[in-house]
């Protein structure tokens, strides 16, 4: 009894004394902000690391740089895997790299289209790298010049990249956060490939990585710039504009976006707002080339209209309606085609066909999918409804027109 009197206690006390085990100093670490991997002519990787300096970062208001030191530094190294070359940085800094706060990988087009998937292997397995780091691809630039470059807001480039990742993706609709999570499970999800944002830079690259872009009034800015399709581990090619669009209404990621809907004699037609939606996606699997049906449902508003109508009148309104249903069957319409001209299978068709009947997945598609994916019969419908029009109804060039009726009438 007197041996558990003392038992119990100290099996207790030993749960927060091991508590802090592996703590680490702050000035013992240098916090990594982004990594960008590239490959040189030799087949070697080539790391790059931004560091972000605390005593910069920790004045400002928005993003630091209260000093007259640089916000962030940036260290490269060499090495046969990504392993060695994080290990050799050693021999540039005198603290230990440390990944836990890391928001961004950034791949060189040249890797992606070599193979990416020995790379994120070692990111998923080391347990100090987050699992919602964000994976993107730089375009027609490098993963070193895209982390060199200074930004005007957000003073650390890697937190202005996750910042507009996120906004864009709430807003606009043509990216979608990609992390080292949903990019691996893609891998794995059968019949899945992934689907990876695209960055470059805007404006003068040279000047971009200078401290002098934060002086100028038109600075290089950062650019999330389309979505990267891969087909087992490589680069295939680009989805951009409303094809990368297609793809998130297809996958039901959607937040928010806006559509121009062209009228009669004026491209410039109607703003419609998309403020929700769903999309329900469905397989026959009878015959040896299934057949999808997509249904999306968009619940919208008329932000703008450049044309001269009677909003007040439904009859327009469900006019509207139709025409933007044309614009949105057609833009998915053209992803998938571009997804079965690349034979990458980024929206999930395949996934779907093993839900709907595994048996058949394993029996006749999953061989043979590189020949069914190109084939598979698409049926898009969309319905959307449109609920609001703001504070006014009926738009100026109505009214004007009205006004210029009455004249002649009266005259």
């Amino acid at each position: 009894m007197s041996f558990l009197k003392c038992f119990v206690p100290l099996s207790l006390c030993l749960l927060f004394l091991a508590g802090c085990w592996d703590q680490n100093e702050l000035d013992e670490l240098s916090i990594v902000m982004g990594m960008g991997i590239n490959i040189d002519k030799k087949g070697d990787l080539i790391v790059t690391y931004q560091v972000v300096n605390p005593t910069e970062v920790a004045p400002g208001v928005s993003g630091g740089g209260g000093g007259k030191q640089p916000v962030f530094t940036v260290y490269e190294t060499k090495g046969n895997n990504l392993m060695e070359a994080t290990r050799k940085a050693t021999k540039q800094t005198s603290r230990r790299l440390f990944f836990a706060h890391a928001r961004m990988v950034v791949f060189s087009e040249k890797l992606a289209k070599e193979n990416i998937y020995e790379a994120l292997d070692m990111m998923s397995r080391d347990p100090e790298v987050r699992s919602t780091i964000q994976v993107l691809i730089a375009r027609n630039t490098t993963p070193s010049k895209i982390l060199r470059t200074f930004t005007a807001i957000d003073k650390v480039t890697s937190d202005e990249v996750a910042a507009i990742l996120r906004i864009s993706e709430k807003t606009w609709g043509e990216n979608v956060q990609q992390d080292i999570n949903e990019v691996l499970q893609s891998i794995i999800n059968e019949g899945g490939e992934p689907l990876i944002n695209g960055i470059e830079i805007m404006g003068d690259k040279e000047l971009a990585v200078t401290a002098k872009n934060y002086e100028v009034g038109d600075p290089a800015r950062v650019k999330v710039s389309g979505m990267g399709v891969f087909k087992q581990g490589k680069l295939k090619g680009w989805l951009d504009g409303p094809k990368a669009r297609g793809v998130l209404w297809l996958r039901g990621k959607i937040a928010s976006s806006v559509v121009t809907v062209p009228c009669k004699g004026n491209k410039k037609g109607y703003a419609i707002e998309v403020v929700r939606s769903n999309t329900e996606l469905s397989a026959s699997t009878e015959r040896d080339v299934p057949t999808i049906n997509v249904e999306v449902f968009p619940e919208t508003n008329i932000a703008e209209t450049n044309c001269p109508v009677n909003l007040e009148k439904p009859s327009e309104i469900f006019k509207i309606e139709k025409m933007f249903n044309n614009v949105i069957e057609k833009e998915i319409t053209k992803t998938i085609k571009a997804a079965q001209n690349f034979n990458s299978d980024v929206i999930g068709f395949g996934e779907l066909l093993y839900r709907e009947n595994p048996e058949k997945w394993d029996r006749v598609y999953k061989k043979n999918y590189n020949r069914v994916f190109p084939e598979i019969q698409v049926r898009v419908k969309v319905d959307s409804r449109i609920r609001r029009s703001g504070i006014r109804t009926s738009p100026f060039l109505f009214e004007k027109n009205q006004e210029n009726k009455e004249e002649v009438e009266s005259s």
